[in-house]
């Protein structure tokens, strides 16, 4: 079979302990690790050990590589927008992390680039390859739940950061680090690229020592469909793992990345009571509170496919395909647009003011 030849740009958690524990896996049979790109000494160090490549301190000494298939930039979030339009506009397939960039029309100039050069561009974003998540959409479009009329995610704990994550001028807090994944589930859940009707939001620091935000609450009305509510909240150590309920007329589900449970009725076996104007009475003709009688259906599913290990390595399956075999791609940058869209305007309803810079 043939391999990828990659090059990772950040040896950090997510070039090491994400990508990297993928390609260093018994799993991988699709990918060499050829070069390794990342300023810390220590760390590059570490990814020398690991794969026995070429490493540097920059990632422009990969432009005069010719044998590399694909680059993956893990580096700082404020650095993926310029490194991977430069890469783009060297020749290079890139796989960027998230969060891509901070414009909608930044993402716009990566993709002109990306066709203008005839290079892949595409983003990690995996979680919905999820066994918790296909199942969830599978459960929500089957209809045995009934009209689908509101999505809660909760991707809550209890967490006080102190590290880049914490910083504007690194494109950091928890929207851009946490939200690319209920945002984008969301949203492909809403069937539609369009902004949604009404975006109400919060942006708050509750518990973190940097400037960017860790609390993070936004509701999502589109034309047609369910409303959607995200919230990522540092300050939950009750946090009983659930990242999502559903509801919808005929039952609910709850979403866990372990565990899937939903019950419903039949209407069959539960009719609709017909409509009556007047007061309601017992049968002894005492005034009564309706006495609906629903017949419920439970279900559960135990999963096992998380978004890092199971989720990675799916990832990475479906972009060999595309680059070798000419399969679909899996996140189409396209697509991500408005998730960028709708953290603009909730930027715009929740200015944070910024009190940290590079220079210190």
């Amino acid at each position: 079979m043939k391999k990828l030849n990659v090059a990772v740009i950040g040896y950090g958690r997510s070039g090491c302990n994400i990508h990297s524990k993928f390609f260093k896996s018994e799993k991988n049979d699709i990918v060499n690790v050829v070069a390794v790109v990342e300023l810390d000494p220590a760390r590059e160090a570490v990814a020398k050990a690991d794969f026995n490549c070429d490493t540097y301190n920059d990632y422009k000494a990969l432009f005069d590589r010719k044998d590399i298939d694909l680059v993956v930039n893990a580096s700082y979030s404020d650095m993926h927008y310029a490194t991977t339009l430069d890469l783009i506009n060297h020749g290079f397939n890139v796989l960027c992390e998230k969060p891509i960039c901070k414009t909608a029309d930044q993402l716009r100039e990566l993709i002109a680039a990306a066709k203008k050069n005839n290079v892949l561009f595409t983003i990690y974003q995996q979680s919905r390859l999820t066994e918790y998540f296909m199942n969830m959409e599978r459960i929500m479009k089957s209809g045995v739940l009934g009209d689908i009329k509101l999505v809660r995610g909760r991707w809550n704990g209890f967490s006080r950061r102190y590290d880049w994550q914490t910083l504007l001028y690194r494109d950091a807090g928890n929207m851009r680090n946490t939200g690319p994944h209920p945002f984008e589930q969301c949203i492909w859940l809403s069937g539609t690229d369009e902004m949604p009707k009404n975006i109400y939001s919060k942006l708050e620091i509750w518990n973190s020592r940097g400037d960017a935000e860790d609390y993070v609450f936004a509701v999502l009305e589109y034309e047609n469909g369910p409303r959607f509510e995200i919230e990522t909240n540092p300050s939950d150590p009750y946090n009983d793992g659930w990242l999502y309920r559903v509801y919808g007329t005929r039952g609910a589900m709850r979403v866990s990345s372990t565990k899937l449970e939903y019950q419903y009725y039949l209407e069959s076996e539960s009719p609709q009571p017909k409509l009556d104007h007047k007061s309601l009475h017992d049968a002894e003709g005492n005034p009564s509170y309706c006495t609906d009688k629903i017949t419920w259906h439970k279900e559960e599913l135990e999963l096992h496919g998380d978004a890092f290990e199971f989720g990675t390595a799916e990832y990475y399956r479906r972009l060999y395909n595309h680059m070798v075999n000419g399969g679909e791609l899996f996140i189409k940058p396209e697509h991500i647009i408005p998730e960028i869209q709708i953290f603009e305007e909730i930027e715009r309803q929740n200015p944070l003011v910024q009190k940290y810079f590079a220079a210190e």
